[in-house]
């Protein structure tokens, strides 16, 4: 089982310089880019609890995370809470790579072929009589 780096009483206690510092440096360490948008939901919790100085807090590395990283899961989950930390066009940018349409319209178009995998549409045989 991981360990995980940060306590409730770190991300709801520590000073915004020091939670930054650490994430950061957590995330340049470890590469968990999933584990770092949950501390990012975490922070964002605590600025809608009242703590004012954590609106928009590492903003570029959410630019970094959603940007240049492969979008995972975790990453679609809590996409839409980062909406405010892009302008009108990153974020129709973003919301395409995100949820991509191509992938969509695949799964739609394999699933009607599924369907009618097993019905002749078209009796190629002719019966003449």
């Amino acid at each position: 089982m991981n360990e995980q780096p940060f306590t409730r009483q770190q991300l709801f206690g520590l000073k915004k310089s020091t939670l930054e510092k650490r994430i950061v440096s957590y995330y340049r360490i470890s590469g968990d880019s999933d584990a770092t948008v949950q501390y990012l939901i975490a922070l964002q919790v605590r600025n809608r609890l009242g703590d004012s100085e954590f609106h928009l807090v590492l903003k570029d590395l959410v630019h970094h995370l959603f940007t240049q990283r492969k979008v995972t899961k975790i990453m679609k989950k809590y996409f839409f809470h980062f909406k405010e930390y892009f302008v009108s066009k990153q974020w129709k940018y973003l919301t395409i790579r995100v949820f991509p349409v191509r992938q969509y319209a695949e799964k739609a178009i394999n699933e009607v072929r599924s369907r009618f995998s097993g019905i002749r549409l078209f009796n190629n045989e002719t019966q003449v009589e």
